[in-house]
């Protein structure tokens, strides 16, 4: 039987996506407070990467 790591795992990678997630959202937030508009943007791309991650994990690196 294979053991798998819980970060090689669908549950990991769900994780980790709600992880880029949240740091993403603060990104957002403290850009927005201090008017730099690249922290902002930068935020909203890590959101968009972890939203992405699941569907990319499933049907391009998963492929059987």
């Amino acid at each position: 039987m294979k053991k798998n790591s819980f970060w090689s795992t669908q549950a990991g990678a769900l994780t980790i996506a709600f992880i880029i997630t949240m740091l993403g959202f603060g990104m957002i937030l403290f850009g927005m407070n201090n008017g730099s508009e690249g922290l902002a943007n930068a935020g909203f791309i890590a959101i968009m990467i972890a939203m992405l991650i699941s569907p990319i994990k499933v049907f391009f690196i998963d492929r059987k």
